[in-house]
Parts: C-alpha cells; sequence; structure tokens
C-alpha cells in the first residue's frame, strides 16, 4: 500500500509553513490576515480528506489484487484448462496454467483451428465453419452448433474434453462476443475405465476370460453359425496339495502354467475362460468331437512337458459338443463338466501316487533326506510292531508303511539352507522348521487320507509334553506316534546326517535311553532296546 505521509510532503511542509505564519504576532493587524487563515485552514481539510481517499483507494487496489490472485489459484488448481477467442478465431486469453500442460506451451494469440488441429479426430474445415457461423447466429442456434463440434479430442498423447460457451461482453457489438473453452484431461480417467472394463470380463491372476464373460458370450456362442460347438471343462489337479504345503503363491503359479499350456494348444477362435477357483472352460467354434478330443491331448501332453512346477502339472478334463440348434447349451455344458469330474474320480488315485511321488523325490533331493531313510524305518517298524503282538492287519501295520514314506513330507516347503544348517538354529530358523508338522499333516488331509495326517502332527511330540506343535504329554499322544518316534531317533543317529556324527549301535540305544520318560515313552522305549539288543 502506498505511504500517504510521503505521498504528501510537500502539500505538508506548505500546510505547516502558512500554520506558522498565521501564528506570526508580526502580522496582527494586517487586513489579509483572516482570509489567508481561513484560507489555510480549507487547505487542512482538504489535505485530510485527500490522504483519507487515497488511502481508501489503496485499500481496494489491493483487495482486488488478493481477489484476482485467489481467482488465478482457483483457476490454476481446477485441473481445467480455460480459455477465451473471438471472431478472428485466435486465442486471446489463457486463463489457467493447465492450457500450458495440456499444448506444451503459452498459446495466447494462437490460431484455435491450429491448437485443435493437433487432434486427428477434428475435420478442421468442419470446425472452422462452424465457429464462425457462431459469432453470427442468435444464442440459441450457436448453442446447438457448439454443441455439434467434438466434445472429446486428441491432443498429443492425452485425450481432452472439450466444453464450448458462447460469451457476449457488456454491449452487443460483434467483436465483443468471446467463445470460452473449457479443457479437461481425461488421460488418465479413460485409462481407468478401460482397465475396470478389462478387468471385468478377465481374470486377473491368468488374464484369460473370466465366467462373467462366458456368461456374457453364451447366447452368442449358441448361435447356428457356430455349430458344431464342444465345450470343454478343466479341474487342474492338486492345487490344495500345493496351497497346503507351498503357499497360494505357488499355488497361483501352478494355476498360470495351466493358462499357458491351454493358450499354447487352443486357437484363436477359441474362448479359454478361468470357470473359477482351479476350473477353466474352453468354447470351441465350428469344432467336432474329433478335433475336441486331439487338442485335449494336446493339452494333457503339454502338461507333461511343464517343468519346475511344485508338484507335475496335470487336469481332469472332460468334454461334449453341440451338434444341432435343437440341444441346451446348459446341457452341453453339463455334460462336460459330468465327464471331467467322472474323469478325476477315475484318475484320482493314480494322480494322487504321482503327487506324493513327486513331492518324495523332492523331498530327497533338496532336503538332505538320506536314501533308504524310509524304507529302514518301515522295515524296523514291522519288525518292532510284530515283536509286540500287533495283529498283521491292526491299524498300526497298515499304517505304519504311508507313515514312514511321508512322515518328513511337510519338509519339502523349509528353505534348504536351514534344513542343512550345522550349527544351531535361531529362534525364527527354529519356528520355520516346526511348521514342517502342520504343512505335512495338511498335504495328507489333502490326499484324502485322514488318519495319516493325525499321525504326521502328532510325530514331534514328547512325552514330557515339550514337543510340538500341539504340547501333548504322555498317552495323550497315539501310540503309533510314540512308537515312531523311536524308531526314526534311531535310524536318524545310526546313519550320516548333515548335523550329527553317525552312533553305533550300543550308542544310540544309550541315546535312546537317556531320551525314556523326556522325548520317549518310557515302556515302549525299554521294550525297544530288548528288541535291538537280541535283534
Amino acid at each position: 500500500m502506498t505511504d500517504n505521509g510521503d505521498l504528501f510532503n510537500a502539500e505538508q511542509a506548505v500546510l505547516q509553513n502558512a500554520l506558522v505564519d498565521t501564528a506570526d504576532e508580526s502580522y496582527t493587524g494586517n487586513d489579509l490576515l483572516p482570509r489567508y487563515k481561513a484560507l489555510t485552514s480549507q487547505y487542512k481539510k482538504l489535505l485530510r480528506l485527500c490522504r483519507k481517499i487515497f488511502h481508501i483507494s489503496d485499500s481496494q487496489g489491493l483487495a482486488l489484487q488478493q481477489q484476482q490472485n485467489e481467482m488465478q489459484m482457483l483457476l490454476d488448481n481446477a485441473e481445467q484448462g480455460f480459455l477465451t477467442f473471438g471472431s478472428a478465431l485466435k486465442v486471446n486469453r489463457q486463463y489457467s496454467q493447465e492450457c500450458v500442460r495440456i499444448f506444451g506451451r503459452k498459446i495466447a494469440g494462437e490460431p484455435i483451428v491450429e491448437l485443435l488441429g493437433q487432434a486427428e479426430s477434428i475435420c478442421v474445415e468442419q470446425v472452422v465453419d462452424n465457429l464462425r457461423k457462431v459469432f453470427t447466429l442468435p444464442a440459441d442456434e450457436s448453442k446447438q452448433l457448439l454443441q455439434q463440434l467434438a466434445c472429446v479430442v486428441t491432443i498429443g498423447d492425452k485425450n481432452v474434453r472439450v466444453e464450448y460457451k458462447k460469451i457476449t461482453q457488456t454491449g452487443s457489438k460483434l467483436d465483443h462476443i468471446l467463445i470460452m473453452m473449457i479443457l479437461t484431461d481425461i488421460t488418465e480417467k479413460l485409462r481407468a475405465d478401460a482397465q475396470i472394463h478389462y478387468l471385468s470380463f478377465h481374470d486377473k491372476l491368468t488374464d484369460l476370460y473370466n465366467r462373467a464373460y462366458a456368461e456374457r458370450m453364451m447366447p452368442i456362442l449358441e448361435q447356428v453359425d457356430k455349430l458344431p460347438l464342444s465345450i470343454v471343462m478343466i479341474d487342474m489337479n492338486g492345487l490344495k496339495v500345493i496351497n497346503d504345503v507351498f503357499g497360494h503363491t505357488q499355488g497361483d503359479q501352478q494355476l498360470v502354467s495351466l493358462a499357458r499350456v491351454l493358450r499354447q494348444a487352443c486357437r484363436e477362435s477359441d474362448v479359454i475362460c478361468r470357470w473359477g477357483g482351479d476350473e477353466f472352460v474352453i468354447f470351441m467354434p465350428n469344432t467336432k468331437q474329433t478335433e475336441c478330443i486331439a487338442i485335449c491331448g494336446l493339452i494333457g501332453r503339454l502338461c507333461r512337458d511343464v517343468k519346475h512346477t511344485s508338484i507335475p502339472l496335470s487336469a481332469a478334463i472332460g468334454t461334449s459338443t453341440k451338434e444341432k440348434m435343437g440341444m441346451q447349451l446348459s446341457e452341453v455344458f453339463n455334460a462336460a463338466e459330468n465327464q471331467m469330474y467322472s474323469n478325476k474320480l477315475k484318475e484320482g488315485q493314480a494322480i494322487r501316487q504321482e503327487i506324493i511321488d513327486s513331492l518324495l523325490v523332492r523331498l530327497q533331493q533338496q532336503c538332505f533326506e538320506q536314501a533308504g531313510h524310509n524304507e529302514r524305518i518301515a522295515a524296523l517298524g514291522v519288525e518292532f510292531i510284530h515283536y509286540l503282538g500287533l495283529p498283521a492287519d491292526s491299524f498300526e501295520l497298515c499304517t505304519l508303511h504311508p507313515l514312514a514314506m511321508l512322515h518328513d513330507i511337510g519338509k519339502v516347503a523349509i528353505p534348504k539352507n536351514v534344513l542343512g544348517k550345522k550349527g544351531l538354529l535361531t529362534a525364527k530358523e527354529r519356528e520355520l522348521v516346526q511348521l514342517h508338522s502342520d504343512r505335512g499333516y495338511r498335504m495328507a488331509q489333502s490326499i484324502g487320507n485322514s488318519s495319516l495326517a493325525d499321525m504326521i502332527l502328532t510325530l514331534h511330540e514328547r512325552w514330557d509334553g515339550q514337543g510340538y506343535p500341539c504340547g501333548l504329554r504322555g498317552l495323550a499322544i497315539p501310540w503309533l506316534a510314540r512308537l515312531f518316534a523311536i524308531i526314526e531317533a534311531y535310524d536318524v543317529i545310526t546313519h550320516e546326517r548333515p548335523y550329527g556324527e553317525v552312533m553305533q549301535k550300543t550308542e544310540a540305544l544309550v541315546e535312546i535311553l537317556c531320551g525314556s520318560g523326556k522325548m520317549f515313552d518310557p515302556e515302549l522305549s525299554e521294550k525297544f532296546i530288548q528288541f535291538m539288543q537280541g535283534r
């Protein structure tokens, strides 16, 4: 704000001199003195009034400037470009920084047609013709004409929504008519909308079509020009085992591997969808049953060729073909689904064994599992159980062999560097190792053997209650688990291992005796020592 004291310094000095003169007694009696005093008084009042007026003017100017700054700030932060142009079709003013960002430069004075001419979607001649007419037509007609212009244009790499508004300034002359353009960059919005639309019909994990897309396509696929229409239903094997033992990330990778196989085996005309969970469906327009079966055979071969998966990649497959219009698509779909479940039931035992075999190979290769360890435990366990007098068809004898084969199966999910560590494990590493009981339990549950799962879960419980994972004590631990703990401990300490020296038979039996009543059932420990001494 202007300092009024500085502005009126000269006038203030004149006033001060006049006041001094009127107070000077030497002028007393002068005929002009009264008039001079009156003039001085009026001059003082006038000077005070002028200073007040200037103060008000400065305040108003400051307030106006502040309002302008605030308005500019609002425009610059509105994420919209505002500009106006007149009948010469040149930008007379841009009102926000967004214009600079959209066009990449300041655009005042540039022809509006050239600016919009950056957009490939614009017909320049049509734009020029319409814009020129706007300045001469009545308000209603010009509004309709502006609405006919493109509302979304592409400028450089940006998608921009354009709105036009006709503005009449004070007075009604032609030169006082302006058109305001409001520009909104909708590039990110269109990209987000496209992504949402894509995800609404695609499976995020496998990038295949999803069930919503399949159901949307069914009425189209029922048309006569798609006949014969073959449907393939696919159920990936072993997903629950992978999720339970290795985690859902590995399960997701297995699903992605199968999706890749399906893309490789199918044709461009085929519609491949992830139906849900571990199930997929393929619609094959203009495909006979024989062609469909051939493609399914290729899917099976490609699955077998996939390497480096948690378990061998395989799937149960069912097919059905709609030959004529009288058949309902739902019936064909159900027939393919029923065949898939039938095949899964028939192949179930073989698939489960294949999964178990692959896990055992992985256990031996990656987890320092001794060659012959499982077989020795099974053989020694059978001898000991016979020694104890249990019948040949007892639950314990029937369960012993699968338990010996799979008792450590949960270790396949534990890092190799932890299992093979020669020094003491950290608390976190011990916790990680102890998870293998739970993972082995869940794996056995997944292959449908709940009694075996219960045994695996309790193999590392201790007689004194200091074991894991449940802290069971004494007779609360299943009998077979108590017996198995002794047999396995004996085999481990009498054979080569990464974290201990090999013990001779006598030393090993002393070790079992030391663990009696702590780690091991004291009665079974005593009988095992007797059994081994007489062996």
